[in-house]
């Protein structure tokens, strides 16, 4: 399993990698809420444990920023605070489990267990010789890999990872393009262009909705 551990204080961030690796799994720590963004951006843990209070980003909104392009992912959110309010916006912005400190690792780890399914193969067949490699985020087809831009992959990994689902233009258009400021995004001819690039055609388009990916019986 893969982990992100966002978290300022050194000592207990070390502490806990010191734990998940014991038990074999691969944890990556940031101490600051900005980069921990571009950590997510760029690549796909298993497991989110937040702390709440970061320097340069609140916990909190982290746990949003996810939720806006990652509906599954398990997110447990740790603080000191006691206060309802942080507790409640925990929740209401989408986390899975809210955990006081202090706590004893075997306290974190039933947590754990609690909200972390069992792991998907990480192949998605959309035919007999076209699927989708979770891990890599890449589409190959009879074992040839596809070649997509950098914003054609974002799409697809946004779309992927809520696969079934109905992603809004909205939310598409903030991760795909980023911070990129435009008068029109050109999503329908990023959504024209990648379909010819696919075998078959996998991108649904729900009118004034948004888009999304189902794997087809």
């Amino acid at each position: 399993m893969k982990i992100l551990i966002i978290e300022d204080d050194k000592i207990f961030s070390n502490a806990m990698v010191d734990f998940f690796e014991f038990n074999q799994h691969d944890t990556i720590v940031v101490h600051d809420g900005i980069k921990a963004v571009e950590k997510i951006d760029n690549t796909i843990f298993d497991l989110y444990i937040i702390d709440i209070h970061l320097p340069s980003m609140n916990g909190l909104d982290i746990v949003k920023y996810i939720r806006s392009i990652d509906l599954d992912t398990p997110i447990l959110v740790m603080s000191g605070s006691h206060e309802l309010e942080d507790i409640q916006k925990a929740y209401n912005y989408g986390c899975n489990e809210y955990l006081k400190k202090p706590f004893f690792f075997e306290e974190l780890e039933l947590r754990i267990n609690k909200i972390v399914k069992k792991p998907k193969d990480k192949q998605i067949k959309f035919t007999t010789d076209f699927y989708h490699n979770l891990k890599e985020n890449n589409f190959y087809h009879k074992n040839e890999l596809i070649d997509l831009r950098y914003k054609e992959k974002r799409f697809c990994y946004l779309l992927i990872k809520n696969i079934g689902k109905v992603v809004k233009s909205s939310s598409i258009y903030d991760y795909v393009w980023e911070n990129e400021i435009k008068d029109v995004y050109p999503l329908r001819q990023l959504v024209a262009e990648l379909r010819k690039k696919l075998p078959v055609n996998i991108i649904i388009t729900r009118p004034k909705e948004g888009y999304l990916i189902a794997v087809r019986d």
